[in-house]
């Protein structure tokens, strides 16, 4: 019996990740600027430390509620038959859980209302979603789709580390949900 897997990438993150914040909310524009810097530093990030291929084409970044998130994970899931790849972080605590998604299709990542990219917490989610996007520009091959996690978790722990940090740490990620998450199953 053929199963067919939805690419939900389930990322569990500590409530220490999305706090109320101290410092004051900055403003949209300020925070798509420090989106796209950092996007050029984590492409060349990836190329180096990752091994990744360098590609051209950045993602589109939209910023949307945990609510329309949400929408957009159960819309791709539903389309999934039609080769629509989602992936959500689910955020223990939070209400809907939904904090970013990478639409393969429309090679744009989703990042929370929340986001702010000042902490490497934060920076290390785009690093996740980058990596799909490499993964998508470059028509990497997986076992199945949940494969593709293996590396952009890989990624991510890497960012961490640069910072004293890891994904249990700084996610409550611990071994055994990486192994589940980016299981064939």
């Amino acid at each position: 019996m053929c199963r067919k897997f939805i690419f939900v990438c389930v990322l569990l993150v500590a409530i220490v990740a999305s706090p109320l914040r101290a410092e004051p909310m900055q403003p949209r524009s300020s925070v798509t600027a420090t989106a796209e810097r950092l996007m050029s530093e984590i492409s060349d990030w990836l190329v180096s430390s990752v091994e990744l291929p360098s590609i051209s084409e950045r993602p589109s970044v939209e910023f949307a509620s945990e609510a329309r998130l949400e929408e957009l994970r159960q819309q791709q899931s539903a389309d999934s038959h039609a080769g629509a790849d989602a992936s959500d972080k689910l955020a223990p605590g939070n209400r809907s859980g939904a904090i970013a998604l990478y639409d393969f299709s429309r090679r744009t990542i989703f990042l929370s209302d929340n986001w702010t990219g000042t902490s490497p917490a934060d920076q290390s989610i785009l690093v996740h979603e980058m990596v799909h996007h490499v993964q998508n520009m470059t028509k990497m091959k997986f076992e199945c789709p949940m494969a593709r996690e293996k590396l952009a978790y890989k990624a991510q722990n890497r960012w961490l580390a640069r910072f004293g940090m890891d994904l249990e740490s700084a996610f409550q990620i611990d071994p055994f949900t990486l192994l589940v998450n980016s299981a064939c199953m």
